[in-house]
């Protein structure tokens, strides 16, 4: 690795595999699901009513792609800095013992 953003971007690629694979592994479960039970390859997503909201908010789905789309990206834009930061210290401190 030349420099630190060649680092960074390798972190964040390992990131996306790592979240690719814990949503690989739920889209998983709902085939098994959908070939043991059937039912619908559509999904919605919704966040019940609140105090304070009169509607419930949701997302209609296409299908497991669509599913698999939205869940990687939010765990990507929920979860992805603190990822970012833990692996660099990870790195930084396997460093230091070299």
């Amino acid at each position: 690795m030349k420099d630190t953003n060649a680092i960074e971007k390798a972190l964040k690629n390992k990131i996306d595999v790592e979240v690719a694979n814990i949503v690989r592994g739920f889209i998983h479960e709902l085939t098994k699901l959908y070939d043991t039970y059937g039912g619908t390859n559509w999904y919605k997503i919704v966040s019940p009513s609140r105090a304070g909201y009169t509607k419930e908010q949701q997302i209609t789905c296409l299908g497991k792609d669509h599913v698999r789309n939205i869940l990687e990206k939010m765990i990507k834009e929920n979860h992805g800095e603190a990822m970012l930061a833990k692996k660099t210290k990870q790195l930084l401190a396997k460093l230091e013992i070299l």
